[in-house]
């Protein structure tokens, strides 16, 4: 399957392909770090869920989507 990042507007960031792999009473997705580095995502803040892609301005901060 095609894993894509998308920013606020819908629009694609990034993509990359990957396997799916679905584990029952699993509540947050979880990627490896291969994709994560694969679409570009720098992590600021785990806990936070603070990012930036790797094409945005350095002080550009994401969040990530509410689950």
């Amino acid at each position: 399957m095609t894993l894509e990042l998308l920013d606020e507007s819908g629009s694609t960031l990034s993509s990359v392909k990957a396997d799916l792999v679905v584990q029952e009473g699993l509540h947050e997705p979880l990627i490896t770090d291969i994709t994560i580095d694969s679409l570009g995502i720098q992590v600021l803040s785990f806990s936070r869920g603070l990012w930036r892609h790797l094409n945005d301005p350095p002080q550009m901060v994401r969040r990530s989507a509410e689950t």
